[in-house]
């Protein structure tokens, strides 16, 4: 340890870690990334619905929507390539679709090396399909009262008969009940929809906080971990430097007597990455109180900041940063059986840096739009700490 604190590389990755976190921390409130998709909605009984709910679906997206009002705009923004794809949504969508004549009622527009529109077509499907569920449900919803209207008007034509009750009254009562029936069961299924009531799900290791809180154990197509990437690439890098630590200590025969090669190559690696976790453990978290803390009223930045991690959340990201330190020790290990030479290891350094940086969901996922990398990032350790 002692001897590690005297080398100015190690040093410069410490010092590197809250600097790097600032800098990406930054971006991120930048200007938002992501494949764009030009979209024109024509005015339509569902226009507004459907963008508003694009504009929420390209908040937590890869994809950017930007709308225009006119188609043309929609096939000069594909041609010039400030798009990646085009979509114009007719005026006639919710007649087409309720008349289950939606074939192509979208036009799309794409270049040849687009590839992204696959996924853009899920996402206005999913929205177009939603749209479709709710009114097949309010329909089904209105024909049910319409019968039990039937029902009691064939009741009241009965009892008309004997003189026991009024027709045109009744009727009326009875067509106001299922009118109130309908905007009941309407207003129950948007209710219903998203409170959690009709659907549960349990998160396992959430915490009010953290900087994954969309995380999961499978990473998704739109889902990258900027700032978590960036500290978990700096880990790997100093396992790396301790594999060059090893080999001095090797060719020194420092610790020959007291244990075996295997042994000290592992702590070698191992006490590498402590400090650095410890940092990087200290970054996410004053990240953490930053980005939140500031967020809720009457909460200073200190308080905020103090409450942002719950006792839970800081054992949960201690653990993931040992089970991370164990997966670099395997991988440095690995990779000290084909880079056997000092010179090997060094010049590896910022090849795997930089391939962590690119293949690792960090910045952008291309697995999304290249199959061939959802292979990569598995070849790179950074991306198994992203999936913890």
């Amino acid at each position: 340890m002692k001897r590690l604190w005297r080398q100015p590389a190690y040093i410069m990755l410490l010092v590197l870690i809250p600097v790097l976190g600032w800098a990406v921390g930054r971006m991120e409130q930048g200007e938002p990334g992501g494949a764009v998709v030009a979209v024109c909605v024509e005015e339509s009984a569902w226009s507004g619905q459907i963008v508003e709910a694009l504009r929420e679906q390209a908040a937590g997206s890869s994809l950017r929507f930007v709308f225009h009002e006119e188609a043309g705009n929609v096939e000069r923004s594909v041609m010039r390539g400030t798009a990646d794809c085009g979509f114009v949504i007719g005026s006639d969508i919710d007649e087409r679709v309720i008349g289950k004549d939606w074939a192509k009622c979208i036009t799309v527009y794409e270049t040849p090396s687009g590839s992204i529109t696959g996924m853009a077509k899920e996402r206005i499907g999913s929205v177009i399909f939603k749209l479709y569920s709710e009114q097949c449900y309010e329909e089904y919803m209105r024909m049910s009262a319409e019968n039990m209207s039937d029902g009691a008007e064939d009741i009241s034509a009965q009892a008309d008969d004997t003189g026991m009750i009024e027709d045109e009254t009744r009727m009326a009562a009875v067509q106001e009940r299922a009118d109130e029936f309908v905007d009941f069961a309407k207003a129950a299924y948007e209710r219903h929809l998203m409170d959690g009531s009709t659907f549960g799900f349990t998160y396992h290791g959430y915490d009010r906080y953290s900087q994954d809180t969309s995380d999961t154990n499978v990473i998704s197509d739109t889902t990258v971990f900027p700032v978590k990437g960036v500290f978990a690439v700096i880990i790997f890098i100093s396992g790396m430097c301790g594999m060059l630590e090893y080999d001095t200590d090797k060719s020194e025969k420092r610790f020959l007597r007291m244990a075996p090669n295997v042994l000290t190559y592992i702590v070698d690696i191992w006490i590498s990455t402590v400090f650095v976790s410890l940092a990087v453990l200290l970054c996410l978290w004053i990240s953490d109180g930053i980005r939140y803390g500031n967020g809720v009223e009457g909460i200073s930045r200190f308080s905020g900041l103090l409450s942002v991690w719950s006792v839970g959340m800081w054992g949960r990201q201690i653990w993931n940063l040992f089970l991370y330190q164990c997966i670099v020790v395997v991988y440095c290990g690995i990779l000290g059986i084909i880079l056997r030479r000092q010179e090997a290891v060094a010049a590896a350094i910022p090849v795997f840096a930089m391939g962590s940086l690119v293949c690792a969901p960090v910045f952008i996922r291309l697995a999304t739009y290249v199959p061939v990398f959802g292979v990569l990032e598995k070849l790179f350790p950074v991306t198994y700490y992203l999936m913890l």
